[in-house]
């Protein structure tokens, strides 16, 4: 082993899952921001934690109304990730602009990502701040999958490619 610095070693995580996080403000409006670090953190109860910096727009979305959606996003979502990851929805409306397809939630108010491979709907279990970021706990109240299988994507530094289809557990 060498020794490199710890922010050379920390570039090297890649591949990873793209987080998409959708929030909405407290007048309603939505918003969508991919998330490169967010995971699941507990089986029991179901939490999910995403470190989002506290000045962005979904940070104050989040801090609005406490939920969120947690999704995977799907194979087919690159340009999505890309161009929703390059303005802020305090200035822009992400869901009119870019035409995002969106489902009903059943438990919170923030709509699910119709393209998503997976959503995941939450309510703020917990915030800690993080040195330059927040982690929100999300309880996962409520889960969703597409009719038909959807590949995750992954993020190799910036560029994307699917991952495995997700598969119903036997």
């Amino acid at each position: 082993m060498r020794q490199v610095g710890p922010s050379e070693a920390m570039g090297h995580k890649y591949p990873e899952w793209v987080i998409l996080v959708v929030a909405r403000d407290g007048q309603g409006k939505p918003n969508l921001m991919p998330a490169g670090w967010g995971m699941i953190c507990s089986g029991d109860p179901r939490l999910v934690c995403v470190a989002i910096a506290p000045g962005r727009y979904t940070h104050r979305c989040i801090e609005e109304t406490g939920e969120f959606v947690f999704a995977w996003a799907g194979e087919g979502q690159a340009e999505l990730v890309k161009h929703s990851g390059s303005c802020s929805g305090a200035k822009v409306s992400k869901f009119e602009e870019f035409e995002i397809p969106t489902a009903e939630p059943v438990a919170i108010g923030v709509p699910l990502l119709a393209e998503a491979a997976v959503n995941l709907e939450c309510t703020v279990w917990a915030a800690y701040p993080a040195g330059d970021h927040t982690i929100f706990v999300g309880e996962v109240v409520a889960g969703h999958l597409p009719e038909e299988p959807v590949a995750t994507l992954l993020n190799f530094s910036g560029k994307f490619a699917p991952g495995a289809p997700a598969v119903e557990p036997e």
